[in-house]
């Protein structure tokens, strides 16, 4: 192939609202651009409210992709239907190397797979931990469906790649009914010019925690995110440390009110800090103001909190699953938890606390890891290379 390769990326949306798929294709592009690769999006129009703003600003400012949005007239969920999707995409076939999809059991996947099949073109999928329906309580009986009857022809006919981004969610994509030779695992990165520590003392005066030991939690407000778990071991640190503050940054996504129903039964309303959402060009510098970072999710295919505390020097205590357990070098950049014992996890957290020197140190560790392991120049090579594989093989 001697012209410069183009991807058609596939995203039900693509908005500024959320984390994730958004987050992940931004910085990708950014590094596949300086590389020679093009990418053009294809999603719908929707953009959530509160992001809306935000998306358009940061869309008009990239110059890493041209995206392309459709209306949805019916949606499921996530399953928007768009009328003009599939002629749009089928003149566009012409100038696709390769479809990527970044979300499975969608229209977008499914017109790109069918469109992939009529001119042949292979299709990449990055599930982004979407494939298991136990994660999703409202929705599990039409995945099943959709997985019984699209999804089966899919593979058997098409027989597209996965991307793992780590390396636990391999065994779920087998289950999935992928075999091995189609199984690619590519981590994702990290920002480093977005994420590094930025002095906080103007933030510190801001909220007034000048002298405070801070918590820091991200991510959306909901119960795979754990947030309730936190508030219960919160409930053991005030006993014995009443200098420290939780911040909690994230929107709430249907959790909110059994959160602060927690704060209320145990009295921690002068203990806890929510900030709404906070912009990932802005979150560094809240990274910088925490001593440490608690992420007591339930359920995370990979855990960019992570990494990007490690980015800004900041250690985490993190589940001990999928794949926070592949980020975290327990006892050396980080701590992992089964988040069961509350007592036992309140007094590492209140250890912690006392020994700055430690933090420190470890925060040191969790930067070089995050340098050499999580870097996305490193995922842009990794995605390079196998675009390239799938194309020669096609």
């Amino acid at each position: 192939m001697n012209h410069p390769i183009t991807i058609g990326r596939l995203i039900p949306m693509f908005t500024g609202k959320f984390g994730g798929p958004y987050n992940h294709i931004m910085d990708l592009t950014s590094y596949l651009k300086k590389m020679g690769i093009k990418t053009n999006i294809y999603t719908t129009s929707y953009v959530a409210q509160k992001g809306r703003e935000r998306t358009y600003f940061f869309e008009k400012k990239s110059k890493n992709f041209n995206i392309y949005r459709f209306h949805s007239f019916l949606k499921f969920r996530e399953y928007r239907i768009s009328f003009k999707f599939f002629p749009f995409l089928l003149k566009e076939a012409k100038n696709i190397d390769l479809f990527h999809s970044h979300a499975v059991r969608t229209f977008q996947e499914d017109i790109g797979c069918l469109i992939s099949l009529m001119k042949k073109k292979p299709v990449i999928i990055t599930p982004h931990g979407g494939i298991s329906i136990n994660w999703d309580y409202g929705d599990k009986i039409p995945k099943m469906i959709h997985d019984k009857l699209i999804g089966y022809l899919k593979r058997k006919l098409l027989k597209p790649h996965f991307i793992a981004v780590s390396k636990n969610e391999i065994s779920i994509i087998k289950k999935f009914g992928i075999d091995n030779d189609y199984i690619h695992y590519i981590p994702d990165g990290v920002n480093t010019q977005l994420y590094r520590y930025v002095d906080p003392t103007d933030l510190k005066k801001k909220y007034n925690v000048v002298e405070s030991d801070i918590i820091l939690h991200v991510g959306p407000i909901n119960k795979g995110k754990g947030v309730d778990k936190l508030i219960k071991i919160l409930n053991f640190i005030v006993q014995k440390n009443k200098n420290v503050k939780l911040f909690i940054i994230g929107e709430d996504s249907g959790y909110l009110h059994v959160v602060k129903s927690l704060i209320y039964k145990y009295n921690l309303s002068d203990y806890v800090i929510f900030t709404g959402f906070i912009s990932r060009y802005n979150l560094a510098k809240y990274y910088s103001m925490a001593d440490l970072v608690v992420y007591p999710s339930r359920q995370e295919i990979f855990g960019h909190v992570i990494i990007e505390s490690g980015a800004c020097g900041r250690v985490v205590i993190g589940s001990d699953i999928m794949g926070p357990s592949e980020i975290i070098i327990d006892g050396k950049t980080g701590f992992t938890s089964d988040f069961k014992n509350y007592t036992e996890l309140s007094d590492l957290i209140l250890e912690l606390l006392n020994d700055k020197k430690r933090l420190i140190q470890m925060g040191k560790e969790a930067i070089e890891r995050v340098k050499a392991e999580f870097s996305w120049e490193k995922s842009a090579i990794s995605h390079i290379e196998l675009y390239k594989k799938v194309l020669n093989s096609d």
